[in-house]
């Protein structure tokens, strides 16, 4: 009896007879196998990886040169030489300023940066863990990072005090002027702001924690306290000033935004004064300055939102006589902010204002 030998091939089984030379089927099973199941053979060509291209120290040299330094990370270790078991200084600040030795004794290296402090220091740091930049992108680099950081829930309370009174230090440096400057105290203003707000969500008491408590006395001039909730704020006056000082702006507009925002909540209940108060200190001042701001439509419906909440039943507007001198102040005031403002956003307001206006001023 014969004996055959069936492979498949496609969707068809092939008879190849006993007379079909062992070497062919072979060479078919063997291309099968690699085709199938990915089998490299033994006898394969061997592969070579060419080894990255090793910068020149020369090259190297020129580079750092023209860059600028941003430290992005808390506690880099500044060590004696360009080696990880070499002593270590000490360890850096986040964004803290930072130079390339240009007279380092040592060649520059493709894994080290030699770096000289602004009180001397001299040492090398890690080129893989900091970001060596164009002189002209190192505060939008900066400040990137800082935010990154800030924003991040894994950076704990003294993390985020160390990147804020950097951002701080480097405003008042006199480094950075006009737009660029109002831009670094309004972020530097904004890292505050989080900063706290993380410090009162965590219920950190300063009296407990020297560290918070110089935190704070470094900037308190800039931060308000409720006695009531025994919280910090930013002071919203600290924004409010920078656009006083500096009008008109490319990063004005943000920062009355942030002044916008670290206006606190009050709970003024049906306190009419408090609330018109808290419409026109925050959000239609912003209107107000801002008539083509990036957000005055956002603000213009919470605006509307709550004037509607007020004087949807006229009869129940708190303006029973004598009405306070107060509310009619902050009606006057709103009106003068609001004939200012821009024309849809005026139809918008205007008509509620009246509405207040005629129930209270009887």
């Amino acid at each position: 009896m014969k004996r055959f030998r069936f492979l498949w091939i496609g969707n068809k089984m092939q008879n190849f007879g006993s007379s079909l030379p062992f070497r062919f089927l072979g060479k078919i099973s063997f291309v099968l196998l690699v085709a199938l199941f990915g089998i490299t053979p033994l006898f394969a060509a061997p592969t070579f990886q060419e080894k990255p291209k090793q910068t020149k120290p020369s090259e190297l040299f020129q580079r750092d040169l023209h860059s600028e330094i941003v430290i992005p990370v808390i506690g880099l270790n500044l060590h004696l030489f360009a080696d990880q078991k070499s002593d270590v200084l000490r360890k850096l600040k986040f964004g803290e300023p930072v130079t390339y030795d240009q007279n380092s004794l040592e060649s520059p290296k493709e894994d080290w940066i030699p770096v000289k402090l602004q009180d001397g220091l001299s040492g090398f740091i890690k080129r893989s863990v900091v970001r060596s930049v164009p002189p002209k992108q190192y505060l939008s680099t900066l400040l990137f990072e800082a935010e990154k950081l800030i924003q991040s829930k894994q950076v704990d309370f003294l993390a985020k005090q160390e990147i804020t009174d950097t951002i701080f230090s480097i405003s008042s440096s006199g480094k950075f002027t006009g737009d660029e400057f109002i831009f670094l105290r309004a972020k530097a203003g904004f890292f505050l702001k989080k900063t706290v707000d993380l410090m009162n969500e965590k219920g950190i008491k300063p009296d407990n924690d020297p560290e918070t408590l110089e935190f704070l006395k470094r900037h308190q001039t800039k931060l308000l306290y409720d006695y009531s909730s025994g919280k910090y704020y930013v002071d919203s006056n600290y924004f409010w000033k920078l656009l006083e000082s500096y009008p008109k702006t490319k990063h004005s507009d943000y920062a009355g935004y942030l002044a916008t925002e670290s206006i606190p909540v009050n709970d003024c209940g049906a306190d009419l004064r408090c609330r018109l108060e808290e419409i026109r200190k925050g959000k239609l001042r912003y209107l107000y300055l801002f008539p083509t701001g990036n957000y005055v439509n956002i603000y213009t419906k919470d605006i509307v939102k709550n004037l509607i909440s007020m004087t949807k039943d006229p009869d129940s507007i708190p303006c029973f006589p004598p009405v306070g001198e107060g509310i009619k102040s902050e009606i006057n005031q709103m009106f003068r902010y609001a004939s200012e403002i821009g024309p849809r956003e005026k139809k918008q307001i205007l008509p509620h204002l009246q509405i207040l206006k005629k129930e209270c001023f009887r």
